[in-house]
């Protein structure tokens, strides 16, 4: 803690402000010896209310200042690796354009990172979400449908129902709860079939890339296949099916009463652009 010279203040300063605050207050709020000072109980219970109206006091120039739209400073953002190159890198510019004074500190990755350990003031996560101590937004549904190369339908057959998806090769999604069981929806239909195949993995596109060889059929969002359903290299299968309950987008941020600016800037931007982008894949 700094000494009274570095805050610029002398002694009999500081000794007259602490009087000043037990003679208001009705109590002593420090011990003193020749040696020490310490914070006695009241004074303990007062520093408490004084951080608690400090951090008030700088949530609402935080909040002011959103208002005046000066979101500033760095923004360290964690992403899933397939999202972030197709579908969060094309609408950066545009939060920039907005927030020229934020510094984005992008890391896309598709490991669980936790990220209070790694420091990061939002994380972006396509999951069913476990409780957790981090506040958590809901930004848009993340659609998934099944699809398969031309050539692979050609050579094992085209599914007629969920069912018949346990006689064919299925890519799996490392990181989906349910394992091995394709949890799929037609209006009020549900089917929950357990499926097999030669390759998982926790990284979509790579499983997306192995269905357009002609591995098999992958269960996987829209964004990661519309490209390659235009370009004719892979085809909806059981298009009226759709993964049920849809998973979605997450925004993970501490769940603390102070946001800061730059991470409800980012948060309200992406709101207002991603359920149309992930919608139109």
């Amino acid at each position: 803690m700094p000494g009274p010279h570095a805050l610029g203040v002398t002694r009999s300063h500081i000794s007259k402000l602490i009087a000043s605050l037990e003679a208001e207050y009705g109590g002593a709020l420090f011990t003193r010896s020749t040696r020490a000072l310490a914070l006695t109980s009241a004074g303990a219970t007062l520093h408490d209310y004084a951080v608690d109206l400090l951090a008030i006091a700088a949530e609402a120039r935080e909040a002011m200042a959103a208002l005046q739209g000066t979101a500033a400073g760095p923004l360290r953002v964690n992403a899933p690796m397939s999202f972030g190159q197709l579908v969060l890198a094309p609408l950066l510019p545009g939060f920039l354009a907005q927030h020229p004074q934020v510094e984005l500190r992008v890391e896309l990755n598709d490991r669980l990172l936790d990220p209070f350990e790694h420091g990061f003031d939002l994380t972006l996560r396509i999951a069913e979400l476990a409780d957790s101590s981090l506040a958590a937004r809901r930004m848009c549904g993340v659609p998934r449908a099944i699809y398969a190369a031309p050539s692979y339908l050609q050579a094992q057959g085209v599914p007629d129902s969920p069912q018949a998806l346990k006689t064919h090769r299925c890519l799996n999604y490392a990181h989906a709860n349910t394992g091995h069981v394709w949890r799929l929806g037609k209006g009020r239909e549900k089917a929950h079939v357990a499926v097999g195949g030669p390759l998982c993995s926790n990284n979509g596109e790579l499983l997306v890339e192995a269905a357009i060889g002609g591995a098999g059929l992958v269960l996987q969002p829209g964004f990661l296949a519309a490209g390659h359903v235009a370009a004719g290299r892979l085809v909806p299968v059981l298009p009226q099916w759709q993964e049920s309950p849809e998973i979605a987008l997450y925004a993970l941020y501490p769940a603390t009463r102070r946001v800061p600016i730059a991470v409800r800037a980012l948060i309200d931007y992406l709101l207002m652009t991603l359920p149309r982008v992930v919608a139109s894949a």
